[in-house]
């Protein structure tokens, strides 16, 4: 058998690679992928797994963003320590969606599962599997509406249509806002130049995974934009795309060759 790990955290790609080892030593681990960056460079040139153990969070964004853009042709086991995705993770060939930290037991149930697609038995599954989807379908997905940011002595409430985008810079994550008193007092309606920063006691993965994709955009390692920041966005070196944001940020939001097809997917699709 031979399997395909994405995982961004050595740790747990290292427990995951001896717990699968110990069920099934034949094993092949042909390659341990940490972002999606990553794996769209190298998987033209990968062996075909037989199958493929996921983290949803990688890196740099979700790994579904990965698996819209390559060929997936084997079944998939999502790995995560958060329950949010489980509808989404069914319908990238998923058989099974594993809570961390990953026992033993319930790999050794998700593989026995994976066996079972080669025989007639695998028809349920599918079944079973298809039944879960339609009787989810109708539950949209929730996502965070407000932040309530701790900033010197006070609490402020911050609402998520009044982020222009979250950015991490010297180990600090923050969520940048519009200035709206000085905004109200700009006489001609003007955007303002100026932002204003909060610093935020969260990581930008999780982030990720709790803003609504249809109004925010993971950009890069640094930066989770909002679809109304954008201004505009210019052709850079080597297939790369520069971001214009309004408020502008202190650096550059660069978009990478490999994810400059997938955010223009976005802007035209929603």
């Amino acid at each position: 058998m031979r399997v395909l790990l994405l995982e961004d955290e050595r740790t747990a790609a290292n427990h995951l690679e001896a717990l699968l080892r110990e069920l099934e030593p034949s094993l092949t681990i042909v390659a341990v992928i940490d972002s999606v960056e990553e794996g769209l460079a190298r998987w033209s040139q990968l062996p075909t797994p037989d199958l493929i153990l996921s983290d949803i969070q990688l890196a740099d964004g979700l790994s579904f963003s990965l698996l819209e853009q390559v060929a997936v042709h084997c079944p998939i086991i999502f790995t995560t320590a958060y329950d949010e995705y489980a509808i989404r993770a069914f319908r990238h060939n998923s058989i099974d969606y594993l809570l961390k930290p990953i026992e033993r037991e319930a790999l050794e149930a998700s593989l026995q599962k994976y066996r079972s697609l080669a025989r007639p038995a695998s028809d349920e599954l599918v079944r079973q599997m298809q039944n879960m989807l339609s009787i989810h379908a109708f539950m949209p997905p929730t996502y965070r509406t407000s932040f309530l940011i701790q900033f010197r002595d006070k609490l402020l409430p911050i609402k998520v249509a009044d982020i222009a985008y979250f950015s991490i810079e010297g180990g600090v994550v923050s969520a940048t806002i519009y200035d709206m008193v000085t905004h109200h007092r700009l006489s001609d309606h003007r955007q303002p130049d100026r932002a204003i920063s909060y610093p935020i006691e969260q990581k930008l993965e999780d982030l990720d995974s709790q803003l609504d994709p249809r109004q925010f955009f993971r950009a890069n390692r640094q930066f989770i934009v909002a679809r109304n920041s954008i201004s505009e966005a210019e052709l850079y070196f080597n297939g790369r795309l520069q971001l214009k944001l309004k408020p502008a940020p202190s650096q550059q939001v660069l978009i990478s060759k490999d994810r400059a097809n997938l955010f223009k997917k976005w802007m035209e699709e929603f």
